[in-house]
C-alpha cells in the first residue's frame, strides 16, 4: 500500500510500506544508495592504480606538456538493500507497533485497509513480521555523478546512466577511469581512509560520488478522493520571491568594499536550480497553502484528525510529480544541452501547453518522452502570469497506480585493513622486464674555426645482471669529421639484486688538430647515464665564453671593451682575449684550452668609452659561465606595468598617459599607449644619475555610446604595483509591467523613465507607452557600476472623455515596476451658503 508509511527511529532514510492484503508483510525502501556487499560481507568495489612507463605515457599523451604517469579505474555496485542489523531493528520495531491499535500508523492502516485483521504470532506470542523489498518496479535508471567539472586529469570517463536490476535490492553497476590527479585522490582515500569523529572512530571513506536512482513502479492506493488547487497569481508572486531569495543565498558570493564616503556590494551569483531545489519549493508552497491539497472523500478517516494529516503528508510525495510537471514549464527552462523530443499536445499537454495531470497519479506522456537526465533549470525571465492557468485537478482512485521514488546520496564505504589489501591493487607497469639503453651521441665543436681534424668518441657498457648472472656489455667507437654527425649507442641493460636497472656507461673522447701531432690528453667520463650525450668544448677540456651586450645605453656609450684571462696558464697565447662590443657589433666569443687543469674560473674586466670622450672601468670579476651579459654602469630605469581590463562590448577605446618630470634636472617627458582590447603595457625609461624615480599617470576611456571619461592624475614610483584598470559599463534594465491594470478602464498609460549619474555626466530619459496590446515594456541603460543608481519615473493615465491623471515622479530600486491603479481623488465637498 502506497500510504500510510512508517519510519523506524534511527533509520530515517528507510521508508516502510505495508502490504494491502497480507498484514504480516512489509516492504523496506532505502532512500540513500549504498555500496553493495557480497555473500561474505565484502564491499563489491575494486580499485586499480596503474604506475606507467614515462616514455609510453609521453608518447600516448595528446598534450605533451602533461604526461600522466599514473591512471586509475574504479568498479563498484550499489543497491538499496538493508543490512542484517537494520533488518532486525525494523522487524523488532514493527512487532511492537502492529499490535498497538492506538499507534497512528496502525490506526490509519486499519481504516484505509478495511478494518483490523489478526496477525500470526510465534511461540513467544510476538507477531511474526515478514520484511522484503518492493518488487513491483516498472522501469528506472541509476545515474552516477563523480568528480564532475574537475577536468580530464581527475576523471576521464564514467558510467553516466545505467539500468538497475528492478528486482530485489535494485543493484546497479558503475565504472570510472581517472587521470593523474583523480587516481591519486582515490588511491589515498581507499588506502588511508578517513577517521570519524566523536564516538564514530571507524575508517570511513567518502567516494566523492553521488548516485541518483529514478524508480517508477506500481502500488496500491486505498479508496480516497483528493483535489489539488492553486491560484496562478499567488504561484507567480511566490516564485518571484523565491527567485530573489535563492539567488542571494544559494549560489556564489557577495563582495563588499567600503571606505570613507563610499560603499559597494557586488553580487556574482547565478540563479540556477536543481530538481531537488524545485521540489523543496513546491513543498514550501504546500506548507504556505499556495497549493492546496484537499481530501474530499477519505472513507472512515475522520476529518481534521491526526490521521488525515498523516494522509496529507503521504499525498505530497504521491502528487509531487504531477504538481512539478505543471510548475516546471511555466516558470523554468531546462539547462539540458541538446535536442529534446517534443511531446504530443493531445496526450501530454493541455491546450495552452501546460502539462496535463494524470488521474492515476503517474507521469504524463510528455515526461516519458523527455530525455532521462539529471536536469538543472534556469528561472525564466519572460513569465507572463496572465497566461498561466490555475492549478486544478481531481484525483479519485482505489486500486493500483504508478508511483515514483528517487533514492540518492553520497556513497561512503567502510574498509578493513584486509579489505584494503584485497580491493585496492597497485599495478606497476612502468618498467618492462627487458629494456634497452639507447644513447644519442654527438659533438659540439667548430671544426673549421678551431682547425680540428677529427674527434673520436668511445662508448662502453659492461654490467652483470644479478638475476641471470650474465654480463651485458657492448662498446662502440664513433668518428666525427665534420661535427654534424649523430650516432646511436644501444645495449641491453642489466639489473641489480633489487631489480633496479643499471644504466651507467663510460665514455672516452679524443680531439686531433690539423697540421700537428700534439693533441690534448683524452677526456674520461665514467659512470654517466645521459640518454643524449653531446661532447662539447666543456667535456673536451676547453673554456668557451659568449660575450653579449646586455643593458647598455648606446646613446651614451660608444664602446665597451671586455678583457678576459684564464690565470691558471697566464703565459699561453689563447688564455687572454680582448672583445670590443658596440651597437654595430654587440657580441663576441673566446675559447681557450685548460691545459689539463680542472679549475674553470676565468676573470674579466670591462672598460666603457662614452660618446663625450669620458672613460669608466668596472672592477675585475671572476666567473665560470659560458654566456657573459655585459651591462652599463648607468643608474637604472623607471618602469611600470599597466594592466587594462577592457570590456569590448561597452568600451570603444582607451589610453594610458604617463608624465615624467624632474624640475631639478630640467626633464619633462610624456608617454602614452592606446588600448582596443584587454592588454598589459610594460613601460620603462632610462634615468640619469641622481634623477628621481617617481612619475604620474592617468587614463582616458571612450565608451560605445561616445561618452568620454578622463581620470585624475595619480603618482607612482618605479616597480610599484599599479592596480589593474577595469573599464566597463553595466547593462541595467527596468521592466515595466502593466498587467494589473484594468484596460477596459484605461486607454493608454504613459510612463516617463529617467536614469541619471551626474558625476559621470550621464542622463537618459524615455517616454514609454502602455496599452492593452502592449502591457509590458523595458528600459535599458549602461550604468557605470554594478549597483548603478535608482530609476525615476512618473505616470499619466488617460482615457477618452476624461482628464489625464498624473502620478508624480518616484524612485524605483527593484528594477521591476508593476503599474497599479492610480489613487482615487475625491472631489471637493460643495460649499453651502449660510441662509439669511
Amino acid at each position: 500500500m502506497l500510504f500510510p508509511t512508517v519510519k523506524v527511529p534511527g533509520l530515517d532514510d528507510i521508508e516502510i510500506f505495508r502490504d494491502h492484503e497480507k498484514d504480516d508483510t512489509f516492504y523496506a525502501l532505502r532512500g540513500r544508495p549504498r555500496i553493495a556487499l557480497d555473500d561474505k560481507g565484502n564491499p563489491q568495489l575494486s580499485f586499480y592504480f596503474f604506475s606507467r612507463n614515462a616514455d609510453i605515457a609521453y608518447a600516448s599523451s595528446p598534450n605533451k606538456e602533461l604526461v600522466e604517469s599514473q591512471l586509475g579505474q574504479l568498479l563498484f555496485t550499489t543497491d538499496l538493500s538493508i543490512s542484517e542489523e537494520e533488518h532486525n531493528t525494523i522487524t523488532e520495531y514493527l512487532a511492537t507497533i502492529v499490535e498497538n491499535p492506538n499507534h497512528l500508523f496502525v490506526r490509519l492502516y486499519n481504516k484505509l485497509g478495511g478494518g483490523r485483521r489478526f496477525m500470526p504470532v510465534n511461540r513467544a506470542n510476538k507477531p511474526i513480521i515478514k520484511l522484503g523489498t518492493p518488487n513491483t518496479w516498472k522501469e528506472g535508471t541509476a545515474r552516477l555523478e563523480l568528480l564532475e567539472g574537475l577536468g580530464d586529469t581527475f576523471k576521464k570517463q564514467s558510467s553516466a546512466e545505467v539500468k538497475p536490476s528492478l528486482v530485489g535490492s535494485n543493484s546497479a553497476a558503475f565504472y570510472a577511469t581517472f587521470g593523474i590527479e583523480g587516481a591519486q585522490l582515490y588511491y589515498d582515500a581507499l588506502t588511508k581512509g578517513y577517521k570519524g569523529e566523536g564516538n564514530n572512530t571507524d575508517d570511513l571513506t567518502p567516494l566523492q560520488a553521488i548516485v541518483r536512482y529514478d524508480l517508477q513502479g506500481f502500488a496500491y492506493v486505498p479508496n480516497i478522493e483528493v483535489r489539488v488547487t492553486a491560484n496562478s497569481t499567488q504561484i507567480y508572486d511566490h516564485m518571484q520571491t523565491y527567485q530573489e531569495d535563492y539567488s542571494k543565498t544559494r549560489r556564489g558570493g557577495v563582495k563588499v568594499v567600503s571606505g570613507i564616503g563610499y560603499y559597494r556590494k557586488t553580487d556574482t551569483r547565478s540563479v540556477t536550480a536543481s530538481k531537488t531545489d524545485i521540489a523543496r519549493l513546491i513543498e514550501e508552497m504546500i506548507d504556505r497553502k499556495v497549493i492546496n491539497i484537499e481530501i474530499t472523500d477519505f472513507g472512515d478517516v475522520a476529518a481534521n484528525s491526526e490521521e488525515i494529516r498523516e494522509v496529507e503528508t503521504n499525498l505530497r510525495t504521491t502528487l509531487m510529480d504531477t504538481i512539478m510537471n505543471t510548475i516546471l514549464p511555466n516558470f523554468f527552462q531546462t539547462a539540458f544541452i541538446g535536442e529534446e523530443k517534443e511531446a504530443e499536445g493531445e496526450d501530454g499537454t493541455t491546450g495552452n501547453g501546460q502539462p496535463k495531470p494524470n488521474p492515476n497519479v503517474g507521469v504524463s506522456a510528455s515526461e516519458r518522452d523527455r530525455p532521462n537526465v539529471e536536469t538543472h533549470y534556469y528561472f525564466r525571465n519572460d513569465v507572463d502570469k496572465t497566461k498561466i492557468n490555475s492549478l486544478d485537478f481531481h484525483f479519485k482512485k482505489s486500486g493500483t497506480v504508478e508511483f515514483r521514488r528517487y533514492p540518492n546520496g553520497t556513497l561512503i564505504t567502510q574498509l578493513t585493513e584486509d579489505q584494503r589489501k584485497q580491493l585496492v591493487r597497485h599495478i606497476d607497469i612502468s618498467s618492462p622486464e627487458v629494456q634497452i639503453l639507447e644513447v644519442q651521441v654527438g659533438v659540439n665543436a667548430d671544426f673549421v674555426a678551431d682547425n680540428i681534424h677529427s674527434i673520436i668518441v668511445n662508448v662502453s657498457y659492461s654490467q652483470r645482471d644479478a638475476k641471470t648472472n650474465v654480463v651485458r656489455e657492448n662498446s662502440k667507437s664513433f668518428l666525427y669529421k665534420k661535427g654534424d654527425e649523430v650516432y646511436t649507442f644501444r645495449v641491453t641493460m642489466a639489473r641489480n639484486d633489487k631489480g633496479q636497472l643499471l644504466d651507467f656507461y663510460n665514455v672516452e673522447a679524443k680531439i686531433s688538430y690539423i697540421g700537428t701531432a700534439d693533441s690534448p690528453p683524452p677526456i674520461q667520463l665514467n659512470n654517466i647515464s645521459d640518454r643524449s650525450l653531446v661532447i662539447s668544448y666543456d667535456k673536451l677540456g676547453f673554456i668557451t665564453v659568449d660575450c653579449i651586450a646586455g643593458d647598455i645605453d648606446w646613446t651614451l656609450i660608444k664602446e665597451a671593451i671586455v678583457n678576459l684571462q684564464y690565470k691558471e696558464e697566464p703565459n699561453q697565447p689563447d688564455t687572454k682575449k680582448e672583445i670590443r662590443l658596440s651597437k654595430e657589433k654587440p657580441n663576441g666569443n673566446w675559447r681557450c684550452y685548460m691545459y689539463g687543469h680542472k679549475n674553470k674560473n676565468y676573470t674579466y674586466q670591462v672598460k666603457y668609452l662614452y660618446a663625450d670622450g669620458q672613460e669608466a672601468t668596472g672592477r675585475e670579476k671572476t666567473d665560470t659561465r659560458g654566456t657573459l651579459m655585459i651591462d652599463d654602469l648607468l643608474a637604472g630605469r623607471a618602469k611600470a606595468s599597466f594592466d587594462v581590463i577592457l570590456d569590448a562590448n561597452t568600451v570603444k577605446t582607451a589610453k594610458v598617459e604617463i608624465l615624467y618630470e624632474d624640475t631639478a634636472l630640467g626633464i619633462k617627458e610624456e608617454y602614452s599607449h592606446w588600448f582596443n582590447a584587454t592588454e598589459t603595457w610594460d613601460w620603462s625609461m632610462r634615468l640619469r644619475e641622481n634623477a628621481k624615480d617617481t612619475f604620474k599617470y592617468r587614463y582616458f576611456v571612450q565608451y560605445k555610446d561616445d561618452i568620454v571619461y578622463t581620470s585624475d592624475w595619480k603618482e607612482s614610483r618605479t616597480d610599484e604595483d599599479i592596480p589593474p584598470i577595469h573599464l566597463r559599463r553595466h547593462i541595467k534594465a527596468l521592466t515595466i509591467d502593466g498587467g494589473l491594470l484594468d484596460w477596459n478602464k484605461w486607454q493608454v498609460v504613459y510612463v516617463t523613465v529617467s536614469y541619471n549619474e551626474p558625476d559621470k555626466n550621464y542622463f537618459v530619459r524615455k517616454n514609454i507607452r502602455l496599452d492593452a496590446n502592449s502591457m509590458m515594456q523595458s528600459f535599458e541603460v549602461m550604468a557605470f557600476s554594478a549597483e548603478g543608481k535608482p530609476f525615476t519615473y512618473s505616470l499619466q493615465f488617460a482615457k477618452a472623455g476624461s482628464a489625464t491623471i498624473k502620478v508624480d515622479e518616484k524612485e524605483n530600486t527593484t528594477d521591476l515596476l508593476i503599474v497599479e491603479e492610480p489613487p482615487v481623488v475625491e472631489p471637493p465637498a460643495p460649499v453651502v451658503e449660510p441662509s439669511v
